[in-house]
């Protein structure tokens, strides 16, 4: 009976963290650094915090011919990523952000600044999805 008491605590606490559902996907991936000339030496990936958003990206009007993107607020996770390191989150099916948040080179802006590129993903039931946050200083 004991033996027995510990795997059905074992399996509440795999339901409870959504594991054994098989009801998510993975997504992989890295921060592309903030180079305008890609220059040689470079880490493949930067480091910074990536906060992943539920939802989709809208656009608002800002005048005539102008919009600004409108980004979803309701965080689902988030994690510190390190030089050449790799996010990699299992989420729901559905569409998310993935919102990056690090310095830029110290040569290009003022300090204090923060760079916060995006990119959107849909994640699929039982699939890996890899896909980088873009370098929008370019």
């Amino acid at each position: 009976m004991h033996r027995r008491a510990l795997v059905v605590a074992a399996v509440a606490v795999a339901v409870a963290a959504g594991c054994s559902s098989g009801n998510t996907g993975t997504v992989t991936g890295g921060i592309i650094p903030c180079a305008a000339l890609g220059y040689s030496g470079e880490p493949h990936y930067a480091a910074g915090t990536v906060t992943v958003l539920e939802g989709q990206v809208h656009w608002r009007s800002t005048g005539p011919g102008t919009s600004e993107e409108v980004l979803p607020t309701t965080v689902v996770v988030g994690e510190q990523v390190g030089v050449d390191a790799s996010y990699d989150f299992v989420l729901g099916p559905g569409d998310y952000v993935l919102r990056a948040r690090f310095p830029p080179p110290a040569i290009t802006v003022p300090s204090g600044s923060m760079i916060e590129p995006w990119v959107s993903v849909t994640v699929h039931t039982g699939q890996t999805t890899h896909i980088d946050i873009p370098n929008m200083c370019k």
